[in-house]
């Protein structure tokens, strides 16, 4: 798990420095957890004992297991409420950007 931990730190690094804004941040948390959480519901929708190990072993079920494995404390709870945070913000985008397609 600590190769995830590794690559998703990088991974936002890599995004904020391409796109060099925030937004562009949030969008890949939102998405990194969407894909997360489909991975887990995809394993136990079908069922196959060799692919619900190696994704059970090697991909998180969502960003909060993540910082749930490394943090423990107040710290834990700081970067839950950041998460929960960046989520109502991904919300606010998402939002923004479904009511200005009706228009």
């Amino acid at each position: 798990m600590d190769v995830v931990l590794i690559l998703l730190v990088v991974a936002i690094i890599i995004v904020g420095l391409f796109f060099k804004d925030f937004k562009s941040v949030v969008y890949f948390l939102g998405i990194i957890d969407i894909t997360f959480r489909l991975f887990h519901k995809l394993i136990e929708l079908i069922k196959i004992s060799a692919l619900t190990e190696f994704v059970t072993k090697y991909i998180p079920s969502s960003l909060e297991s993540v910082i749930n494995h490394y943090s423990t404390g107040i710290l834990n709870t700081i970067l839950i409420w950041i998460l929960f945070l960046l989520y109502i913000y991904f919300l606010i985008y998402l939002i923004k950007y479904w009511v200005k397609k009706k228009k």
